[in-house]
């Protein structure tokens, strides 16, 4: 059994043994106490409230590094001065012993750095803003495929691509190996990636145009009357151009419920015949939401254009 520990970005790697049943002081346990429901947007764990499972492997590959850009004082500073753009969250990639999990599929553990921010509290914001990325996912899925359909050029059986968001559970640590770094009691989360790097997508308006990820930030914030900006849109492109997105962080200028979800997206499409544009739903009320909006989608692509037509940029 054989162990590396790191801690400022450089690879730690740890080999776990033991069962969860009668298992060694180096095993690392967690139990699930949160698992939302998994939107049609998602990739699901696999995971449900109740299953204790012990962590098989654990290690920081460097390609996960992005995933604390966020956090940097230069970015914070920008952002509300809220846990969920001002907790600095460490990352690793872990596997779980055989029978947990999605087909033992690779998946991201976070845990917050402070230990005021470890609590089922926190990681309730963390899954909140995953379903609602997702949910909005499955819409702009829904949608590019009701477009390509209608579109002559799309005929056939081609492949459309996809945004899916990392689902994830909260869990709650029940035995560690090194609690000093992950210690017992502390809530954190788990998400299904399986992928061992992350790419900046939409961050600061200043990264290379991915029109995937731009399409679909534009259309949650149109969706959503302007009420919501998915930011920090980050992930992987498959070879597909399709998107696995990680950890996204949702601005609201209030709190919406999910009818109201259904009926922002629902006045959206009628936005299409001309009642409804995003400069209409990040209007005077919004002007906040905005600016951030202008600042971080700075052009339209073409699919843009389909759903919101009167966006002058």
């Amino acid at each position: 059994m054989g162990a590396a520990t790191s801690y400022c970005g450089f690879r730690l790697q740890q080999s776990l043994g033991g069962l969860v049943s009668g298992s060694s002081d180096d095993a690392l346990i967690l139990e699930v106490v949160l698992a939302p429901e998994v939107s049609q947007g998602a990739m699901p764990t696999g995971l449900k409230v109740g299953d204790i499972s012990e962590v098989a492997s654990l290690e920081t590959p460097a390609g996960l590094e992005p995933l604390a850009f966020r956090y940097r004082e230069s970015v914070s500073s920008q952002w509300p001065d809220e846990y969920r753009f001002q907790a600095l969250r460490r990352a690793w990639q872990v596997r779980l012993a055989e029978g947990f999990g999605e087909k033992a599929q690779p998946l991201v553990l976070q845990l917050a750095s402070r230990q005021e921010d470890r609590t089922i509290e926190s990681v309730e914001l963390d899954l909140e803003d995953v379903q609602a990325a997702a949910s909005y996912a499955h819409r702009f899925n829904l949608y590019q495929s009701q477009h390509a359909k209608e579109n002559a050029a799309m005929a056939g059986n081609e492949q459309i691509p996809q945004v899916k968001v990392a689902a994830a559970v909260g869990c709650k640590v029940m035995q560690s190996h090194m609690p000093a770094l992950i210690p017992v009691g502390a809530h954190c989360s788990l998400s299904a990636y399986p992928h061992r790097e992350v790419s900046k997508l939409v961050f600061t308006g200043s990264e290379h145009f991915l029109e995937m990820a731009q399409t679909y930030f534009h259309h949650v914030t149109f969706s959503s009357g302007g009420k919501e900006l998915v930011c920090d849109i980050q992930g992987f492109e498959e070879s597909d151009g399709s998107l696995l997105l990680l950890d996204p962080c949702v601005l609201r200028s209030q709190k919406i419920t999910v009818g109201g979800l259904v009926a922002g997206a629902v006045a959206g499409e009628a936005g299409v015949a001309g009642e409804q544009s995003s400069s209409n739903c990040l209007g005077p009320p919004t002007t906040s939401m905005r600016d951030v909006f202008d600042k971080l989608h700075p052009k339209c692509g073409q699919l843009c254009k389909v759903f919101d037509p009167h966006r002058e940029i």
